[in-house]
């Protein structure tokens, strides 16, 4: 295991532990290249809590890069995941951002989730504008 498997694998027994926020900043002090090992414990993560923590990490690192598994991440049928990926995305304001807000808003047939993500599109077009 990679130096970053370690130190995620590590981080993430803290946060089960109930050690949320020594877990967090751990996490969000690493380098940016972390991200992909983040991005693959997302994947393999079963619990909504672990996905929608690493979403918020991955996220907080504020790279474009991470765009793409945030969109995917809209689809998440629990709805701690898809809001995180939504506040991702917010944050990240950018034509990017926007993009992957609107590819997935016509996705899903759920007028509330349509909802979310028409003020999350205005909300990060609003941020993109500032930036």
């Amino acid at each position: 295991m990679n130096t970053f498997g370690e130190e995620v694998t590590h981080y993430l027994q803290r946060f089960r532990g109930g050690h949320t926020d020594d877990a967090f900043h751990g996490l969000l002090e690493l380098d940016h290249a972390v991200l992909p090992e983040l991005e693959a414990q997302f994947r393999t993560a079963r619990a909504p809590e672990v996905r929608r923590f690493l979403l918020e990490v991955i996220w907080q690192h504020r790279q474009q890069s991470v765009i793409p598994l945030l969109g995917e991440a809209l689809l998440d049928a629990d709805h701690r995941v898809w809001r995180e990926a939504l506040d991702g995305l917010v944050a990240l304001g950018s034509p990017r951002s926007v993009a992957a807000l609107r590819a997935v808003r016509v996705q899903r047939d759920d007028e509330q989730f349509r909802r979310w993500v028409d003020e999350a599109i205005e909300q990060a077009e609003e941020q993109a504008q500032r930036s």
